[in-house]
């Protein structure tokens, strides 16, 4: 490609100067894409901004910036280069992510999405980042093209629509079941999975199939993710005193809480809130505002 004779584009139509935008998707796309995000970083020259990514959904994203050299780290996982169409599979622990000046968008997959979208079970990509091609069907490569002409921000939702809106599948009968387990997963007053089951009117065998295929969890494990991240942004804005009222009243403790901020965060829920993630922070505010919940994985559409 030919130096591009404007840098703070990088290569693509759209600036990279640092900045971050969130899209609802078209209303025909409601309960199966949590929203589009836009991120761009602009560190210092010579430096890589590190930042991190909460335990989520699944997320198609696209490089559109050339020489960022972006790097993403999953839960017990190696640093590895991200592919310019990359699928970040559902996941059940942070996700670190560094980058030089770059830009990045994306799509958030919500479980019945997943469904009809990928060709994959949902547990085949749990913890895992590849290229998007190895599970999403449709001219990805066309998609980014037409991404790295785009000129102005707000051309991403418009593009992001005609390519789902043309390459997901039809509604199937495990949409309402999907559904269903969606809405009982952010549901304070299940605690056990046998009435997560009975909520949701599946046998616990079938409910564990489903959650394989859409969710890429087993059902525990969902809702000790739910309830940890319920009560992880219930104390984001207490003062410390105060953050052990705020949690989940399923722990039986603030003790208990923190052994899982240990599982899903590797580390302290102190530790992670003070955390200078500027990415995160931001992030949380313009995901509530615009999509309406802090976190992918609490979406309630």
């Amino acid at each position: 490609m030919a130096d591009d004779p404007n840098p703070s584009r990088g290569g693509c139509g759209l600036s990279t100067d640092g900045r971050m935008r969130y899209w609802r998707p078209d209303a025909a796309l409601t309960g199966l894409v949590s929203g589009y995000h836009l991120y761009a970083v602009d560190p210092p020259d010579g430096e890589r901004q590190r930042d991190v990514f909460q335990p989520a959904w699944a997320n198609l994203r696209f490089v559109l910036t050339n020489g960022c050299g972006w790097r993403a780290r999953t839960r017990e996982g190696d640093w590895r280069e991200v592919d310019p169409v990359a699928l970040f599979g559902p996941s059940s622990g942070v996700t670190w992510s560094e980058s030089a000046r770059g830009l990045v968008v994306g799509i958030g997959l919500l479980p019945r999405g997943w469904n009809r979208l990928s060709r994959d079970p949902a547990v085949v990509w749990a913890d895992r980042v590849g290229p998007g091609a190895l599970a999403i069907p449709g001219d990805l490569g066309g998609l980014h093209r037409r991404l790295c002409e785009a000129r102005e921000d707000d051309e991403v939702p418009a593009l992001f629509d005609a390519f789902l809106l043309s390459a997901i599948r039809p509604g199937t009968p495990a949409d309402a079941a999907i559904a269903r387990v969606e809405a009982a997963l952010v549901d304070p007053n299940l605690t056990t999975v046998g009435q997560l089951a009975a909520s949701v009117g599946l046998s616990t065998r079938s409910l564990e199939r489903l959650a394989a295929r859409a969710f890429g969890f087993s059902p525990k494990l969902l809702m000790r993710r739910a309830r940890f991240l319920r009560s992880l942004h219930a104390i984001r804005t207490l003062p410390p005193a105060a953050r052990a009222s705020g949690i989940d009243p399923a722990y039986s403790d603030y003790s208990h809480f923190v052994r899982d901020a240990q599982d899903f965060l590797g580390m302290s829920p102190k530790a992670f809130l003070e955390m200078d993630n500027p990415l995160l922070k931001q992030s949380l505010a313009l995901r509530d505002a615009v999509l309406g919940a802090p976190a992918q994985a609490l979406s309630k559409s």
